[in-house]
């Protein structure tokens, strides 16, 4: 397992802390902790070019650790009682990130990868940084965090097609 993969498993494994004081209403320890978590996206992806370990495992470790980052989050924003926005955000995000988690090892199962496009790349940044603004707390804050990730859905909803190519069928 490369350096880069294991920067992906922590990201992942971050959510568990960041929920636990989203829930103890921590929001600027959460807050704190989901930006550096949501950094160590681009960490694991420079180590993994710098390291020479760029690979099938890491091309579905990478993209299943900011799924689990940021559903996980927004599952514990709504569990906390952040509004119906984020309520509508985070079961449309869940819905289609587990598709999506279901399509990409279908395909690598198939000995097909699917790495990371820069809609992707830039999807994901756009739903963490609506994420971070939902975290903060505050009316306004959540309610442009819960838009932000709404054109992050869109955007990934335009991407739906690319796992569903005839080498999948």
């Amino acid at each position: 397992m490369s350096a880069a993969d294991i920067v992906a498993i922590l990201r992942a494994l971050a959510t568990v802390p960041i929920a636990w004081v989203i829930l103890s209403g921590l929001r600027d320890v959460a807050l704190g902790i989901f930006l550096v978590a949501a950094l160590t996206d681009a960490v694991d992806g420079w180590l993994a070019r710098r390291t020479g370990s760029l690979g099938p495992r890491g091309e579905f470790l990478d993209p299943i650790a900011d799924k689990v980052l940021v559903v996980g989050t927004l599952l514990a924003l709504t569990v906390a009682g952040t509004g119906w926005p984020v309520t509508a955000v985070t079961i449309l995000v869940a819905l289609r990130e587990g598709l999506v988690t279901i399509l990409r090892a279908r395909a690598l199962s198939s000995g097909i990868a699917l790495p990371a496009d820069v809609i992707a790349k830039a999807k994901t940044v756009i739903e963490m940084v609506g994420v971070a603004l939902i975290i903060v707390d505050g009316r306004p804050w959540a309610v442009l965090g819960a838009g932000l990730i709404g054109i992050a859905f869109l955007i990934g909803l335009a991407t739906l097609p690319r796992y569903f190519t005839p080498r999948l069928a």
